[in-house]
Order: structure tokens, then sequence, then C-alpha cells
């Protein structure tokens, strides 16, 4: 269990080091919750887009 949690950590370190994590166009903002859902959701959904870091 540990261990997993750890391999979690270190591959999230990972990506977000590499990656940057924007929202896309698809998204509505301002966000508009679902009534319906047991947990906090958007209807629509959250779209996401990943972009490769450039190095500075």
């Amino acid at each position: 269990m540990r261990f997993g949690l750890m391999q979690t950590k270190v591959g999230l370190i990972s990506l977000l080091s590499r990656y940057e994590v924007r929202v896309s166009e698809k998204t509505p903002i301002p966000l508009v919750f679902g009534s319906r859902s047991v947990v906090l959701a958007s209807e629509g959904g959250m779209w996401l887009t990943v972009v490769k870091r450039t190095d500075k």
C-alpha cells in the first residue's frame, strides 16, 4: 500500500515537472455545477490540455 502510494506520487511529480496542465477552450467559464450529481461535478465536463513545458 505505501509503495503504491509512493509510486503514484513520483509519477505525478515527474508528469507535472515535464508538462503543464491548462484549461481547454471547450471548458465553459464560469463552471456550472450539476444539481443531480452525488459528487461535485461540472455540467458538460472539464476539458484539460496537456502542454510540454519549455525550459526558460
